[in-house]
């Protein structure tokens, strides 16, 4: 199975890298992944996210170490398994970020990755249904679409932005972000468009392309300092998979840095403890991780007002499962959240610092938090769930073990930050600020979570802790830069070592203004032309 590369993984970033080097018929590329196919129904209904990110066919199912600071709660962190990667559980959602995210890791030392830098990568992966201009495509693979299935309590949300002074957007992933919206999603004719939909299946009739599928990743291998190739787990044994040119890790925030700890590269104190040979000192491998931190908020609406509660519950869910599989459409249609907006928590800030999650559906929270199976509210509903946009806390990724199986030790340190807590207690105390607002308080019956009687910031800030939940959004983990603690260069090599780059959400310096999942795909279609050195046309 020797090859020109060797990608490990098989989510966002590593699809869109697997099409763009074997689109050289010249060059041989192998993918391996550790989980399978990635295909389903449930995956291809975009409301089966809230099933599949839980499920173990279709999901990681990692559990953090305890996290100090909200009370030593260990969170459940999903990550996705198989071609597709998170990109076949996420919630769907299509954020790019801001300007001045890219613009921001250009100055922090990622030179050749401002804005202007990534705008042309953002425009050449997508088909966006609003159409093509200066900033998006319409030639891309991947499908983005604006929520289609739309109902009157999510106007009455956007209704209620307005009456705060929020205005409208209709396009946050142009050139400004700001205001509120309905979410735009990767979603093509009512179907999920994974990355593996759109970038890697159509690709792999290639023969010059080999995905292995089933194919855990123990370690890279090296011939002195360069990586030579990998040593991979299947259902034969172990094998090895050699690279003539590049190896390429794109497992993710979690992983990539996992695998250079195993192969040496990392922390020599931590590497030595755990009697793993250091090939290279770096010891930011795995530093960095930064996560969206979600404030989950609920009320209770009146029973004659539009809620998912019904929609989802009994013969009702019977029926919208028909009718998608039938016409793909209606609520099996809809994504983690339908509408939403960034919003400044002072007026006189440039850009938005949060950002709201907003879905007429509510669960039970406690439930929830117990780790309990997922179960609705037997009441119509609407939850709001705002976080901040650029947290300062941060945590980090160790091995747990030697043993390449063990799921590595996470340690997020969500809210340890005062200023992630003081823009948290803002962000929950605009929420009921918007249910205040005119066009929801007549929709509005009672506020279930956190409830009326929670109302100091001490009492909120217990609340956060308590309920609050990962963003799925992990991050940084092998950040770029040409500082000398930079884990990779801005081309994304691995410092110390030749013949090595990471390219996934991991080499993030700081963590973007919104939703991961585009930014992902953008750094794999810059990726590829740092390999290939072919910018897009």
């Amino acid at each position: 199975m020797d090859a020109d590369f060797v990608i490990v993984g098989g989510g966002s970033a590593e699809c869109v890298l697997a099409n763009r080097l074997s689109a050289d018929p010249r060059v041989q590329v192998v993918l391996v992944e550790a989980g399978g196919g990635g295909k389903s129904f449930m995956l291809t209904m975009p409301a089966g996210f809230g099933m599949t990110a839980n499920q173990p066919g279709h999901s990681w199912h990692y559990h953090g170490d305890p996290e100090p600071a909200i009370g030593g709660r260990r969170m459940l962190l999903p990550r996705g398994r198989g071609l597709g990667g998170s990109s076949n559980i996420n919630g769907l959602l299509h954020v790019r970020g801001q300007h001045a995210d890219y613009d921001q890791w250009s100055n922090l030392g990622a030179i050749g990755w401002g804005w202007a830098d990534v705008a042309p990568y953002f425009r050449r992966s997508e088909t966006y249904a609003g159409g093509g201009d200066e900033l998006r495509g319409d030639a891309g693979e991947l499908r983005v679409e604006e929520v289609a299935h739309r109902n009157p309590t999510n106007d009455a949300v956007l209704a209620a932005f307005a009456e705060l002074g929020v205005p409208r957007n209709r396009d946050y992933n142009g050139a400004d972000q700001h205001g509120a919206f309905y979410y735009q999603t990767t979603v093509g004719d009512g179907k999920r468009c994974s990355a593996a939909d759109a970038f890697l299946r159509p690709a792999m009739a290639r023969p010059n392309l080999r995905v292995v599928t089933g194919a855990m990743c123990r370690r890279v291998l090296f011939d002195g300092m360069r990586a030579s190739g990998v040593e991979i787990e299947t259902r034969r044994g172990i094998e090895t998979v050699g690279a003539n040119r590049e190896v390429i890790l794109s497992a993710g925030a979690y992983h990539s840095p996992k695998l250079l700890m195993l192969s040496g590269i990392g922390p020599a104190a931590h590497l030595r403890d755990l009697g793993v040979a250091v090939l290279h000192e770096s010891p930011e491998v795995g530093a960095n991780l930064q996560d969206h931190y979600i404030l989950t908020m609920s009320w209770r609406l009146d029973p004659a007002a539009y809620s998912y509660n019904r929609e989802l519950s009994g013969g009702r869910l019977v029926w919208n499962v028909l009718r998608y599989a039938a016409r793909r459409e209606g609520p099996m249609t809809i994504p983690a959240a339908q509408v939403g907006a960034f919003v400044k928590s002072d007026p006189l800030l440039d850009r938005p610092d949060i950002q709201f999650h907003c879905l007429p559906v509510t669960g039970d929270l406690d439930a929830a938090v117990a780790g309990e199976k997922s179960k609705l509210s037997p009441w119509p509903g609407l939850t709001l769930g705002p976080n901040v946009l650029r947290p300062a806390s941060r945590g980090r990724v160790r091995l747990s073990s030697p043993d390449p199986a063990a799921v590595p030790a996470i340690v997020h340190n969500w809210l340890e930050a005062e200023e992630d807590r003081r823009l948290s207690l803002r962000a929950m105390r605009m929420a009921r600020e918007l249910v205040a607002a005119p066009s929801l308080a007549a929709l509005v019956a009672a506020e279930p979570w956190p409830g009326p009687d929670c109302r100091s910031d001490d009492e909120l800030l217990d609340y956060a802790r308590r309920y609050g939940n990962t963003g799925y959004h992990p991050a940084g983990t092998c950040r770029m830069g040409i500082d000398d603690g930079a884990v990779l260069d801005p081309q994304l090599r691995v410092k110390g070592v030749a013949g090595l780059r990471v390219i996934d959400a991991s080499v993030m310096p700081r963590l973007v203004s919104g939703n991961t999942n585009a930014a992902a795909i953008m750094i794999g279609e810059k990726g590829a032309s740092l390999v290939t050195c072919q910018a897009p046309q």
